[in-house]
């Protein structure tokens, strides 16, 4: 795990002019109780109280889809680092830049993009209200 993270924080770094200092922790879960810390499924979540990602045990790290996966969640990360998540008007306006950059990552490797990458989805799930 620290590997994969210390080369998606190299890939930000490089790719995304996003620097990361400190990675952050990851714990890796069931789906059914990572749902449960959020009230409706999801795969991942980063928790910037602890700065703590959360990941499912379902997502295969193995694969670029998966790491992307993460990838989003280390966005989310780089924004409470930079005081970026407290300048939001809601917590959903921080999904532009994780979706756009788990985008341009999938983009850059040839990987085919999951439905929720898709314009539209992302766009819907950055929206408040």
């Amino acid at each position: 795990m620290e590997l994969l993270l210390d080369l998606l924080i190299e890939w930000l770094a490089a790719n995304a002019e996003i620097n990361i200092d400190d990675a952050p922790a990851v714990i890796v879960m069931s789906e059914k109780e990572l749902s449960g810390l959020y009230d409706r499924p999801v795969h991942a979540l980063y928790e910037d109280e602890e700065e703590t990602i959360y990941l499912a045990d379902t997502v295969d790290l193995s694969s670029m889809q998966g790491a992307s996966v993460l990838l989003h969640e280390l966005i989310h990360h780089h924004q409470k680092e930079s005081g970026a998540l407290a300048k939001f008007t809601c917590i959903r306006e921080s999904e532009e830049l994780a979706y756009n950059v788990q985008r341009q990552f999938l983009k850059t490797n040839n990987i085919a993009l999951m439905p929720e990458l898709d314009p539209f989805n992302s766009y819907m799930r950055s929206i408040c209200g």
